[in-house]
């Protein structure tokens, strides 16, 4: 449909209608008969064809055919061409993420992975940078999947850009084998909100590598483990490296070095933060400076 251009009576002013002006006598356009009959059927089409019955007074037929069930066509299930997409669509397309990238080495990830997933297969460590998060739209995701057995690590583009964990910890992320990660655009950072490499930064799961050290437990039930010395006594006084929430379970522990000794734990000595254990060798002597391990069980 166009404006008559094609009718030299309709006066039509650089391509459009215009009115009469009667201070100067121009005369104003006229709607050939032909042109109305074809902006009404096209009005008429839309209606009819969401079943809804033409009547003359009605002034909002049209947008009521347009908010209509019966006017779009749903497309068939996963279907990937322009045509609009009906709720009834949408819903039976299972809201797929938008697409799926593989990746045998290091890669820095576009705008054009943004609302998919991404899957890194190496067997040597590899990394993934993710996009600058400029241009890129608010709330936007990226999911990451580590497939290979070599660690993954998703870091932010050079820059400005950070990584962010749920806990406010920031800094790249490292994946191991079949771990997932999911990233949320917010400002110019990228917010770890989710995949299974989340969980070690939420309270349930958080820990401590190293000597000493801890792990908690979606349980509730937490482990510490640690290395003390003995004073001139005998006597190791342990601090755990956190306090147990409710109550201390249980120790046990090591002596280290080069002949038999029994390591105790003292009567009473326990509580939540720590306990005292006593070492002797096999002729019931204590001297300074023997080692323990100590590995304790608590929630």
């Amino acid at each position: 449909m166009d404006y008559p251009r094609s009718v030299p009576s309709a006066g039509l002013v650089d391509g459009k209608f215009v009115d009469e002006n009667p201070v100067t006598g121009a005369p104003g356009s006229l709607i050939p008969a032909s042109w109305g009959n074809s902006i009404t059927q096209e009005v008429l089409s839309v209606i009819q064809a969401a079943g809804i019955t033409p009547t003359e007074g009605l002034n909002n037929q049209l947008l009521a055919a347009l908010r209509s069930s019966g006017l779009f066509v749903t497309a068939p299930q996963f279907d990937n061409g322009n045509t609009v997409a009906t709720t009834s669509f949408v819903t039976r397309s299972g809201l797929q993420f938008s697409g799926f990238a593989s990746y045998a080495a290091s890669a820095t990830l576009t705008a054009s992975n943004v609302g998919g997933v991404s899957s890194f297969s190496s067997g040597t460590p590899i990394t993934a940078t993710l996009p600058v998060t400029t241009d890129i739209a608010h709330a936007a995701t990226i999911n990451i999947v580590n497939a290979g057995s070599g660690a993954l690590t998703v870091s932010a583009a050079p820059g400005a850009d950070t990584i962010k964990a749920s806990n406010g910890v920031t800094g790249s992320i490292v994946l191991g084998l079949g771990e997932t990660a999911e990233f949320l655009k917010l400002g110019g950072q990228w917010r770890l909100v989710g995949g299974t490499v989340s969980l070690k930064y939420t309270s349930l799961f958080s820990g401590m590598n190293g000597l000493p050290g801890y792990q908690k437990y979606s349980s509730g039930n937490i482990d510490q483990w640690g290395y003390g010395t003995t004073d001139a006594s005998g006597d190791v006084f342990v601090t755990f490296p956190i306090s147990f929430p409710t109550a201390f379970s249980s120790i046990v522990a090591n002596h280290v070095g080069g002949d038999g000794a029994a390591v105790i734990m003292v009567q009473g000595s326990a509580t939540k933060q720590g306990c005292r254990l006593k070492v002797r060798d096999m002729g019931g002597l204590s001297a300074a400076g023997w080692g323990v391990y100590y590995f304790a069980k608590g929630y």
